[in-house]
């Protein structure tokens, strides 16, 4: 039992510092099993969802969390993943405010880049925020980071690739279908993460797998 961590990245200075940061990270804060896949690019950002698709297709565990670079995981985030039945399930996710985001996210800045990103404040923060809450709650926050089961991303066609990325946000027609096929949908309010807002375009040819 594990999970299947995927995210397409960017090649960029800023943007290898935040992947580095974000490897450590789920290296310190994973508990159980589990693998990365990711896709870089330099200039095709137009095979994001296609990168997804390929990463997911690759996946050993039943578990995928989808992600992206500039998304760092609190600790303990996989540790309720496996008890939940849930066929989509969203994270709490802080955004640092660079742009603005939607109102089911959680808007505060510790940080906008890899070197002044302030965890210790931000599990702080984080530890007062779901103090009391259920470990699970129904419904939605966001589309990335979220854990979706493989089996049934890949019963539902994986995501639409055309027109490409960014003409068109295929996560929204995909949680849509998965809506309409009825999926059941939970928060884990005990899986958080930040978004530092600066990595949002991503894709390369050759997987690597750590």
């Amino acid at each position: 039992m594990g999970i299947s961590i995927v995210f397409p990245h960017l090649i960029g200075e800023e943007q290898n510092r935040v992947l580095e940061l974000n490897l450590k990270m789920i290296k310190e804060h994973t508990l159980g099993q589990y693998e990365i896949l990711f896709l870089g690019t330099t200039n095709r950002k137009d095979l994001v969802y296609q990168g997804f698709n390929i990463l997911a297709s690759l996946a050993k565990y039943e578990h995928i969390l989808f992600t992206n670079t500039d998304v760092l995981l609190a600790k303990d985030w996989d540790k309720n993943i496996h008890n939940c039945n849930a066929d989509w399930i969203s994270f709490r996710i802080v955004e640092c405010g660079a742009i603005g985001s939607d109102g089911a996210m959680i808007s505060k800045n510790f940080g906008m880049t890899a070197k002044d990103f302030r965890y210790n404040e931000f599990e702080t923060f984080m530890k007062q925020e779901y103090k009391g809450r259920p470990e699970y709650e129904d419904g939605f926050v966001w589309y990335m980071p979220s854990v979706i089961k493989k089996s049934k991303f890949m019963e539902l066609g994986g995501f639409e690739t055309y027109p490409p990325f960014p003409q068109a946000a295929h996560d929204i027609t995909f949680r849509n279908k998965a809506v309409q096929e009825g999926w059941t949908f939970k928060i884990s309010n005990y899986s958080w993460a930040y978004h530092l807002q600066r990595a949002r375009e991503n894709n390369h040819d050759k997987p690597e797998r750590i």
